[in-house]
């Protein structure tokens, strides 16, 4: 190699004296922005690939027990039920981490911008391709669609970080190792980039199921109610803003989708959602291809996911009253009467109350009833919805087919009462099977039900929260968003004349007793979707948390003495975590790792860590 070496210095002393451009050409073939990124399908290829920022239903999706960054499990709505694995936030040990990303793929909340440089990277190819200033514009739009998007989870991560215009290069240090950007700054970037790609994208987007205008007003929406109420109740300046932002670009979208799937289980666990009512965005999976494995997780012995029984109390009864004053609320010391006349989100959300017998544990497909009818009240219930092919009773384990596992023998199914069957544990007794179906796997014993990512549920939930918060919310607004999504739930309208402060004995007295409404309206629409950490930080109230997490009633005696029950005794709540610490303050905000501020000394860490 040496020998070579030295043949070849000269004749490149000798070649740059003839051509001073020489040095300066790359190898025909070399992948470079400029033989890249030409034309309009250059610029379709690449951006193929920033779609996997949607994580959909794979690992580090914001509920999945393996996934570092599972948002829903810091909150107060579900828990996941392994030892050592209760929320960080709520037991004090969140701790500041050592490097930004945890994990092998990139992570909502870390301190990564990876993908930021990939965006830019295509962004700053635009202007030099030759594509149409029409084009030019369009491919401008999805680069800043996926910009915003990314330092949306920054911002409400962080509050404060570098924004970052352009691809950096080793030269660029007064930003590689500058300080953070103001959330003033950072927000108003993302605003302006989702505006302008407003005005430039086009309905169609590259075709079905692509980043379009309504994939960009969804957007804005969800950013513009979480900006605004963030600096509401954090006392920040321009809260008025945001929330004018969300109502803006919320109004089209709701004219634009009028009506939803008929089952709110098939928004869900569909297997294709193209075309479906109210769906903007989704992520599609194809057999074989690109395909998940939760239906068969929550089947297997490994799915750790349990509500709450705050969460579950939040559900109102058919009468559109919650429990704390409904006439219908049969009370909670039965899983039966707990679950009757309720919100029709509940039973798809949380597996529920039925038992059967069973020949063996391992009996395939095959039970016969107990003779109690209160033991198959649900199944006849859910086994009658319109529609309903995926939540039918009783509920089976995993297999290939997902029609012949194994029956599990009954609801409430607690891991260390099963019968000998180990399949589809709890520890709370509400297990969240939300994402349980029945669809056949494919060759990988895999799954390939669609994941909603944009809907119009979440946008009339956004306009009917940011109108309150601007003093605009009326009956007529309750009609357009609410009073929507109550009938596929079996649920009464609001009437909103009739919310006073004794309408929920329940509720937070910190809280408007309309605005408590519209919350709980969101929080079970919206239950295990990535959404109520988010909320909980925005609206100031990290001390939701602190709430010991409690599961059903039993006499523990039905159950072989073998749960931990609530205050003691032969009977009462079960619990798996013990009391919380305690929520603090500084966790409205991510800390900066601390390998990241060694590198940058402009950096500053984050409030009060």
């Amino acid at each position: 190699m040496k020998k070579h070496l030295f043949l070849l210095l000269p004749l490149l002393v000798l070649m740059g004296a003839c051509s001073k451009n020489f040095l300066t050409r790359l190898p025909q073939g070399e992948l470079t922005e400029s033989t890249v990124f030409v034309n309009y399908a250059d610029f379709k290829t690449y951006a193929w690939g920033l779609y996997d920022y949607f994580n959909g239903y794979g690992i580090g999706t914001q509920l999945y027990p393996d996934a570092t960054t599972s948002q829903e499990f810091y909150a107060d709505d579900l828990s996941q039920t392994t030892a050592g694995k209760q929320s960080p936030y709520a037991f004090q040990t969140k701790i500041i981490p050592a490097s930004g990303s945890t994990t092998t793929s990139l992570q909502t909340s870390s301190w990564d911008f990876s993908y930021i440089r990939r965006i830019n990277i295509m962004l700053d190819a635009i202007d030099g391709s030759q594509l149409s200033q029409s084009d030019k514009d369009h491919w401008r739009s999805v680069g800043y669609f996926f910009r915003a998007l990314r330092y949306y989870d920054l911002l409400a991560a962080y509050g404060e970080v570098p924004w970052i215009e352009h691809a950096l290069s080793t030269g660029s240090t007064s930003i590689l190792f500058g300080p953070r950007s103001s959330r003033d700054t950072v927000a108003q970037h993302i605003l302006s980039d989702l505006q302008f790609a407003d005005t430039h994208l086009t309905t169609a987007g590259d075709g079905t199921n692509t980043i379009n205008l309504y994939c960009v007003e969804a957007l804005l929406s969800r950013f513009g109610l979480f900006e605004g109420t963030y600096r509401r109740y954090h006392g920040l300046a321009n809260a008025e803003t945001y929330l004018n932002v969300c109502l803006t670009y919320s109004q089209p979208l709701l004219s634009a989708f009028p009506t939803l799937i008929s089952s709110y289980d098939n928004v869900y666990n569909s297997q294709d959602l193209t075309g479906q009512p109210g769906i903007i965005l989704f992520k599609q999976y194809a057999a074989n291809l690109t395909d998940q494995e939760l239906p068969r997780y929550i089947g297997s012995t490994a799915w750790s996911a349990d509500v709450t029984k705050d969460a579950v109390d939040s559900y109102l009864c058919t009468d559109g009253l919650p429990v704390s004053t409904s006439l219908l609320y049969q009370g909670d010391t039965s899983m039966y009467t707990q679950f009757r006349n309720r919100d029709r989100r509940l039973y798809f959300t949380v597996l529920p109350p039925y038992k059967v017998h069973v020949g063996s544990p391992n009996n395939i497909n095959t039970f016969t009833y107990t003779g109690n009818p209160i033991d198959s009240e649900f199944i006849v219930l859910m086994n009658s919805l319109p529609g309903n092919t995926n939540k039918t009773l009783p509920m089976l384990q995993w297999s290939p087919t997902m029609q012949t596992g194994a029956v599990i023998n009954r609801s409430p199914h607690f891991a260390n009462f099963n019968g000998g069957q180990p399949q589809a544990p709890s520890q709370l007794g509400f297990f969240f099977w939300k994402w349980y179906n029945r669809a056949p796997l494919d060759n990988n014993n895999l799954a390939t039900n669609d994941c909603p990512l944009f809907r119009i549920e979440e946008v009339m939930l956004n306009y009917a929260e940011a109108s309150w918060e601007l003093g605009q919310f009326s009956q007529s607004i309750a009609d357009q968003t609410i009073n929507v999504l109550r009938p596929r739930a079996n649920v009464a309208s609001m009437n909103v004349a009739q919310i006073d402060a004794n309408f929920d004995l329940n509720r937070d007295p910190a809280v408007d007793p309309v605005l408590w409404e519209i919350r709980r309206e969101r929080r079970v629409e919206l239950m295990g979707d990535g959404f109520r950490f988010n909320d909980l930080k925005r609206w100031a109230k990290g001390s939701y948390l602190n709430k010991q997490e409690l599961g059903v009633y039993v006499n523990n005696s039905d159950f072989g003495n073998a749960l931990n029950i609530y205050g003691g005794g032969s009977s009462g709540y079960v619990y798996f975590f013990g009391a919380p610490i305690g929520w603090l303050d500084k966790y409205y905000l991510e800390p900066v790792p601390t390998q990241e501020l060694a590198l940058d000394s402009l950096l500053t860490q984050s409030l009060n860590w």
